[in-house]
């Protein structure tokens, strides 16, 4: 299953986004709180004051990763994420199909 994820503002114009696939972990994963919520077939938006708690099973997601795409796609979401945790008023938003 893929997600588009993207970096937002309010209005939604913020351009960065990466295409994930395969890294966020299954629904109800009881070690990943934050990323097992994400819809894969909805929107799962986050706001700054989540991004320490995401940052940190983010970088347990790490071990997800498979091949060379799949780790540049998890660098992105990285940096999206420490961008967003350092401006209030973007948000990461998780687009499932």
């Amino acid at each position: 299953m893929s997600l588009v994820v993207k970096l937002e503002d309010d209005l939604g114009e913020h351009s960065e986004w990466v295409m994930l696939h395969g890294v966020v972990p299954a629904n109800s994963h009881e070690d990943f709180v934050l990323l097992s919520g994400i819809d894969r077939f909805g929107k799962t938006v986050f706001n700054h004051l989540q991004m320490k708690a995401f940052l940190q099973e983010w970088e347990r997601a790490k071990d997800r990763v498979r091949d060379e795409s799949q780790l540049e796609a998890w660098e992105k979401v990285k940096q999206m994420a420490e961008t967003c945790r350092d401006d209030r008023d973007l948000y990461l938003r998780f687009v499932g199909n």
